[in-house]
């Protein structure tokens, strides 16, 4: 249970982390974030995500994962939007938008990598009937042998 508990708490953090990083260029909040908060980010996410994967029923914690991991494609997406934004000049950032591309490039392969590891169809199928069997053909039967002519 404690895995479970810090395993999220990490996940909520690298996620508030990383948004911290995203409003950032647009001036909404001012702050500098700082080297620790570029560290952060990643470290909570795959802590937290490795703390998930580790906790002993893991197979009922398959859809927190999967909800937890989709936040991160979202905050991507994010990323990215910002950053078309800011290429079409309709937005001019306050600051450097290398940071955007550190949140698109960390946020997308995590996100990518945490939910590519989840079969959908089997994590929300309640039952899976297994395949019947086919039926098995009797074994070929030998040709009859050959009587010499003579």
């Amino acid at each position: 249970m404690a895995l479970l508990f810090f395993g999220s708490l990490l996940m909520v953090l690298g996620l508030l982390a990383g948004c911290l990083l995203l409003i950032t260029p647009l001036g909404i909040i001012e702050i500098t974030p700082g080297i620790g908060l570029w560290l952060l980010f990643p470290a909570f996410s795959i802590g937290g995500y490795i703390l998930l994967l580790v906790t002993p029923s893991f197979a009922k914690l398959r859809v927190l994962a999967l909800f937890l991991s989709s936040l991160l494609l979202l905050l991507a997406a994010a990323a990215a939007a910002e950053l078309m934004l800011y290429a079409s000049t309709l937005m001019q950032p306050t600051g450097s938008t290398l940071i955007l591309w550190y949140v698109l490039i960390i946020a997308g392969g995590l996100g990518v990598v945490a939910t590519g590891a989840f079969d959908i169809k089997k994590l929300f199928s309640k039952l899976r009937r297994p395949k019947a069997a086919a039926p098995a053909s009797p074994p070929p039967q030998a040709a009859p042998p050959i009587k010499p002519k003579r």
